[in-house]
C-alpha cells in the first residue's frame, strides 16, 4: 500500500496548524467580546416572554387571559410605546418583589407614573379590545373584549365597530349626467 501524501493532503494539514488554530481562537474571542458589548443583546435579554406577559395581564385584569390575544396586545402596545418592554419587566419585578396578590394592592401603592401608565394601557387594551388612540387605533379583539364579559349571555354584543356614529363619512354619489 502506498502511504505517500498527495499535495492536497499536505495543504489540508497545514490549514490545521497551531498558528491558524491560535488565530481562529483569538478571532472568536474578540468577536465574543465585541458581541457582548453591543446594546442589542441587552435589549433581547430584556424582552419579556409570552408567558411573562400572559401572567402580568392575568394579574392586572384579575382573570385568566387568552395567550394568542396576549401576544397580539403585546405587539401592538410595544409598537406604540418605546419603553413598553422595559416597563413590563420592571412592573413584573415590582409586583414579585412586593408580593402583591391582587391588582388593587398594586394600585394602592403605585408611585411610579410610568409603570402605572403601562399597567393602565394593558388593562385598557384587554377591556376595550383596542390599542391606541382613535387616530391610530388597532382593533385586536372585538367580541372577546373584556368589557362584554359582565353581560355575557344577557346582552348581545353590539354589531357596530367602535360605538354608535363611528362609521366613516358618507360616500359621495356621482350623478350620471349622460342620461
Amino acid at each position: 500500500m502506498n502511504h505517500t501524501q498527495s499535495p492536497n493532503q499536505d495543504h489540508d494539514l497545514r490549514g490545521l496548524s497551531r498558528r491558524n488554530l491560535l488565530r481562529g481562537s483569538v478571532t472568536l474571542g474578540l468577536a465574543t467580546l465585541v458581541g457582548a458589548a453591543l446594546p442589542w443583546q441587552s435589549v433581547l435579554a430584556a424582552a419579556p416572554s409570552d408567558t411573562d406577559f400572559v401572567a402580568l395581564s392575568s394579574f392586572l385584569v384579575s382573570r385568566p387571559v387568552n395567550p394568542v390575544l396576549a401576544a397580539r396586545y403585546y405587539k401592538a402596545l410595544d409598537k406604540r410605546a418605546p419603553n413598553f418592554s422595559t416597563n413590563v419587566i420592571a412592573l413584573q419585578q415590582l409586583i414579585a418583589a412586593q408580593g402583591y396578590k391582587h391588582v388593587d394592592e398594586y394600585l394602592a401603592q403605585a408611585s411610579d407614573t410610568s409603570l402605572k401608565a403601562t399597567a393602565t394601557s394593558i388593562v385598557s387594551a384587554w377591556y376595550l379590545g383596542i390599542v391606541g388612540e382613535p387616530v391610530d387605533a388597532e382593533l385586536i379583539a372585538y367580541s372577546q373584549a373584556m368589557m362584554y364579559q359582565p353581560t355575557h349571555g344577557i346582552l348581545i354584543i353590539p354589531t357596530y365597530g367602535g360605538g354608535p356614529a363611528t362609521w366613516g363619512a358618507k360616500p359621495v354619489i356621482k350623478q350620471d349626467t349622460s342620461l
